[in-house]
Formats: structure tokens, sequence, C-alpha cells
């Protein structure tokens, strides 16, 4: 299945000899893949894929999303989750693939320069700028970490679903048609959800059980 027929990953060549991204997200040489454990941050298998590219290249919505969380190093909070995630991954955002079957993905983009260029709640469409790439968070230079999981891994912890995100892209497969839940590509007031995110969080407990599985 295509997620992202505007990324096109060659397996072949790059700096690390882990092969290319181009197009949506960003342009770059991948150094690190979903599950690898080339490094003591990634002891336990990396919970998703880097892309390595110049700080403040432009981070594109790679298809159309819905964003659910965003992260900023500029807000403060006394949610030890949310400081938690902050310290992960930096200014972040996190978004939501509809599937026209009804199912879905999850994805988040971290470690970006600045706070992000989008809002909780806003629906995007591919192309959007979501931030730039940065190396806020745990990181050891500028890149973009990319992650693609299971709808129900809210925090997409490891060994909870997530997937390789370059298995999605363009690779000569048929493009599944993808859709961001609320389809208007404006900021709304979705009330379910905001509900859903109060519960949710109401239950940070648990959350930071499986945010400990990073």
């Amino acid at each position: 299945m295509m997620l992202f027929p505007n990324t096109k990953y060659d397996p072949v060549g790059g700096a690390w000899g882990l092969g290319t991204v181009t197009g949506l997200p960003c342009a770059g040489d991948v150094s690190s893949l979903f599950g690898a454990t080339d490094m003591a941050e990634h002891a336990d298998g990396h919970n998703g894929t880097d892309i390595a590219a110049a700080q403040g290249t432009a981070i594109l919505a790679p298809c159309d999303m819905l964003v659910t969380d965003v992260f900023s190093l500029d807000v403060v909070s006394t949610d030890p989750l949310f400081q938690q995630i902050k310290d992960l991954f930096g200014n972040s955002v996190w978004a939501t693939i509809g599937l026209s079957d009804g199912t879905g993905y999850r994805t988040m983009f971290a470690h970006m320069a600045e706070p992000p260029s989008v809002a909780e709640g806003q629906a995007v469409e591919a192309g959007t700028v979501l931030g730039y790439v940065g190396s806020t968070g745990m990181s050891t230079g500028p890149h973009l970490h990319w992650v693609l999981g299971q709808l129900d891994n809210r925090w997409l912890a490891r060994g909870a679903g997530n997937v390789e995100v370059l298995d999605y892209c363009d690779q000569a497969q048929e493009p599944a048609e993808v859709f961001a839940p609320t389809g208007s590509g404006h900021i709304v007031e979705d009330k379910h959800a905001t509900a859903v995110k109060a519960i949710q969080d109401a239950r940070a407990a648990l959350d930071r059980a499986l945010a400990a599985m990073y």
C-alpha cells in the first residue's frame, strides 16, 4: 500500500548507505531505519525513520491528514507526559491519516527547529508546511524523525504496531486513497475530539507507561 505517493524512496546510496528520500516531507539521506539498533539511544530498536537534512529545511505534509497534537518547547506544562515527549522529540507534530475503508494510521514528525507551523485540530493538505528541520529533543544533529503506526497507538510507542514508513512511499505501488479525517483543510473545533483528548489526558499515568517504552 502506498500512503505517500509524493515521497520517493531509493534504497540505494545515501551518506549512510541506507538510501535517499526525495519529495515530501523533505529530501535527504536516510540516516537510520525503523528498528535500527545502531546507537545507544536506539538500543531497544528505533521507533521511526530518520532523514538527515539541513537545519531549517521545510517539512511538508506528505499527504492529507488531521493534526491531533502539537508539542512546542515554548509552551510550559506541568503534565509530566507533555514534558517527557518534549524531552524526547522536541518540537513535534502528531497527526492521523484516514483511508477510504474507514481505517487509518497515526504519524509523527519530530525534532523541529521551531514551534510547529500548524495547530491541533487542523486538517492539512499534502504540501502544507508543518515546521522546519532542527535538532530539538533527543537528537545528535539536524534531521527529521518520521514515525508511522496504528491509530490506537496514540503516542506511537515502540513495539505497539509501528511500521517502516519508507515501505509506504512510492515504490511503484498502487496509491491508497488518503484524507484528513475532517476533510476541511481549515482549523476546526471538533468537540468530540476535544472530549476524547481530555479523557486521554486524564489517563496520563497509562500514557506515561506507554511512553516509557521508547
